[in-house]
C-alpha cells in the first residue's frame, strides 16, 4: 500500500514538473513574438538613417588622402620596429638559454623533479634502515 502512494505521489511530482516546463516554454516564446516585432520595425527604422550617417562620420574621419597615407606609413614603420625588437628579444632569450640550459625549466618541471628526488631519496633511505 506504501508503495502505490509512493507511486502515485512520484507521478503527480512529475506531471506538475512537466506541466511547469511546458508552461514555462509557452511564455518565453509568447515573450520572444513579443518583443521581435516590435525590434524588428524599430530595427528597419535605424537600418534606413543608417547610410548618411556612415557617410558624414567617413567623411569626418578621413579629411585628407595625404594624412591617410602618412598615418598608414607610421603604422608600417612601428610594425617593423616592433618585429626587429621581439626577433632581438627571442634571440637573446635562445643564447641564454644555450649558455645555462637549468635556467629555463618551468615552476611545474621544477616541483615534478624535486618530488622525484625526494622520493629516490627516501626510497635509498629505506633499502639502508632495512
Amino acid at each position: 500500500m506504501e508503495l502505490a502512494n509512493a507511486l502515485w505521489i512520484t507521478l503527480i511530482g512529475m506531471g506538475l514538473v512537466f506541466i511547469a516546463i511546458v508552461l514555462l516554454w509557452g511564455l518565453m516564446a509568447l515573450l520572444v513574438r513579443v518583443t521581435e516585432e516590435k525590434n524588428g520595425q524599430q530595427q528597419g527604422k535605424e537600418v534606413e538613417a543608417l547610410p548618411e550617417a556612415a557617410a558624414d562620420l567617413i567623411s569626418d574621419a578621413i579629411p585628407d588622402a595625404a594624412l591617410l597615407l602618412d598615418r598608414k606609413r607610421r603604422a608600417a614603420a612601428a610594425a617593423v620596429a616592433v618585429a626587429l625588437g621581439r626577433t632581438a628579444a627571442q634571440k637573446r632569450l635562445l643564447q641564454a638559454a644555450e649558455e645555462h640550459p637549468a635556467g629555463m625549466v618551468s615552476s611545474w618541471q621544477a616541483v615534478n623533479r624535486a618530488s622525484q628526488i625526494s622520493q629516490r631519496i627516501n626510497a635509498s633511505r629505506k633499502k639502508v634502515i632495512r
